[in-house]
């Protein structure tokens, strides 16, 4: 997961040091790789090799297949509310208990913001006065939505999200079928965020992602016709169509800024472009959420945005 080296890096070497806190607070937005970077960090703190986590050694694939008995995770399945005090107590009924395999236990909580309030209360005890063998990861998208003892009791890491560059090589090698231009194109899409950018191309939202960095050169053609037309035949619902108008969003605010910036953008937006693009793309969801016609709001959508573009109506 690109973006996570720097961070790696730092807490292996205060692993190493044996300055690690018992409890690891992880912070960063969905899709910069919260889970799978608790998981290396719970392979780390439990594997033998001389370079931990080494990755193949019985410890490390236990953890990887989610079959190591002293490594349970717990969260991330759910909404806001989600995490109820009833997963917290298993994790205290079970915490005083003896390691099967290793030296240490590591109780891994997923989403911890979706914890009610009475769930966080129940945990803080454990947090405060845990057995010498416990260890504790926690993952979250804001630190703010946590009470602050939860926090104070925890040494927080923020999980930066990769650069657009980062995100876009990342893309390459996962999907070798991209082009670079198109890898850039998706990296933007999804604002750089690779586990998004990721999940939507092997969720198959090429087809809309393209159709949005298309619709500027389309329109300055022109052709809003065809916009309106690609827009019934791709985004047949609701949700593929608030899908077109997120990543539009994306794609003409960012290479609006980049251009203003005097950079070399895979879509042609100038800053004025990108601005009137957005407002037209707020009222576009307004309109969704207002139950409209799909159709209606899909030509229209294509007549505002002609205006701006220069084309033809």
């Amino acid at each position: 997961m690109p973006g996570t080296k720097e961070l790696k890096r730092t807490l292996s070497a205060t692993l190493r040091e044996g300055l690690l806190s018992h409890a690891v607070l992880i912070e960063g937005e969905k899709g910069t790789g919260r889970k799978n970077l608790a998981i290396w960090l719970a392979k780390a703190i439990l594997c033998k090799s001389e370079n931990r986590p080494c990755g193949s050694c019985s410890v490390c694939r236990k953890i990887e297949n989610n079959n190591h008995p002293d490594v349970e995770i717990f969260g991330g399945g759910g909404g806001a509310r989600s995490f109820h005090i009833d997963e917290v107590r298993e994790i205290k009924e079970s915490i005083w208990l003896a390691p099967n395999e290793s030296e240490q236990k590591v109780y891994i909580l997923l989403d911890v913001e979706n914890m009610t309030p009475e769930a966080q209360n129940a945990l803080l005890k454990s947090l405060e006065e845990p057995p010498a063998h416990a260890r504790f990861i926690l993952t979250c998208e804001n630190r703010r939505s946590l009470l602050d003892t939860i926090i104070s009791r925890s040494t927080v890491y923020t999980l930066e999200p990769p650069t657009r560059e980062e995100c876009s090589a990342a893309l390459r090698e996962n999907f070798p079928e991209l082009s670079e231009k198109d890898a850039e194109i998706f990296s933007i899409a999804y604002g750089g965020n690779f586990g998004a950018a990721s999940k939507g191309f092997s969720e198959g939202t090429g087809e809309i992602v393209f159709l949005a960095a298309k619709t500027p050169e389309l329109l300055k053609k022109g052709e809003s016709y065809v916009l309106a037309a690609e827009l019934s035949a791709k985004c047949k619902t609701r949700a593929d169509f608030s899908e077109f108008l997120e990543r539009l969003l994306n794609i003409t605010g960012r290479c609006g800024i980049d251009r203003a910036a005097g950079k070399t953008t895979p879509v042609r937006v100038t800053p004025t472009e990108a601005v009137k693009t957005s407002e037209i793309i707020e009222r576009g969801k307004l309109a969704v959420l207002q139950n409209c016609s799909l159709e209606l709001i899909e030509s229209w959508l294509s007549m505002e945005l002609s205006r701006v573009f220069g084309g033809n109506l």
